[in-house]
């Protein structure tokens, strides 16, 4: 599939859809570390809980590594228990403070000067932080063209025919396809959604439906009976 293609999704796909900040967590912040904690803080849930989570640990005046490294494991789970996986992600969040402070100093604007695959590996390094996570920091804070990959995009991409299979072989054909992958990323998770969804997916309304494998499917089987 060739880069025409995705240049023509994201335009219809642009026209339908209003990006707002809410819907997406890392747009909220500047300071690379708390864009990073955003991030882990939405894994597995809504961005809007991510950012209650957020507006939590803020109203307790955490923003540094020394001030989640001080306040503790405990503390943090009852601040973020509204984004779920608590244990988990306030475990994730100390590794990351002190990953931050031992290798940085607390600074991550340094990661700005380190290439975007060094980055890649020593965040992946943390336990937590998956590939999806640390795309998603690349391509957000550090603009690195990536693509990340959540349930939204893998369904929505399998469904029109672009890719499937695993992660990497996914992120390589999207990349392929999507020249602005930033604007993809944002524009395939708002429509997988609100249109594309995994049940009861609104085919009928889809701006893209034309392009779309599953769509097609549908119409055909309908022909048969």
């Amino acid at each position: 599939m060739s880069s025409s293609l995705g240049e023509t999704i994201v335009k219809r796909l642009s026209e339908v859809y209003k990006i707002e900040k809410d819907e997406f967590a890392p747009l909220n912040f500047k300071d690379p570390f708390l864009i990073l904690i955003s991030i882990i803080l939405s894994q597995n849930t809504t961005d809007k809980n991510a950012l209650k989570a957020m507006k939590n640990l803020l109203a307790s005046r955490l923003t540094t590594p020394q001030d989640f490294l001080k306040a503790g494991t405990e503390k943090i789970k009852q601040l973020i228990k509204v984004a779920g996986l608590y244990e988990q992600k306030a475990n994730t969040i100390i590794s990351l403070a002190s990953w931050t402070l031992e290798k940085y100093g607390g600074d991550l604007t340094k990661l700005k000067q380190e290439e975007p695959e060094k980055v890649y590996e020593e965040l992946t390094r943390i336990k937590g932080i998956g590939p999806k996570t640390a795309d998603v920091f690349l391509i957000f804070y550090l603009k690195v063209r990536t693509f990340p990959i959540d349930t939204h995009i893998r369904r929505v991409v399998k469904r029109i025919g672009i890719a499937e299979g695993s992660y990497e072989n996914m992120k390589k054909k999207l990349l392929q396809v999507f020249p602005d992958p930033f604007k993809a990323h944002i524009l395939l998770i708002k429509h997988g959604r609100t249109t594309c969804t995994a049940r009861n997916p609104k085919c009928n309304q889809c701006v893209i439906n034309n392009f779309c494998k599953y769509y097609s499917s549908l119409n055909y089987s309908k022909k048969d009976n």
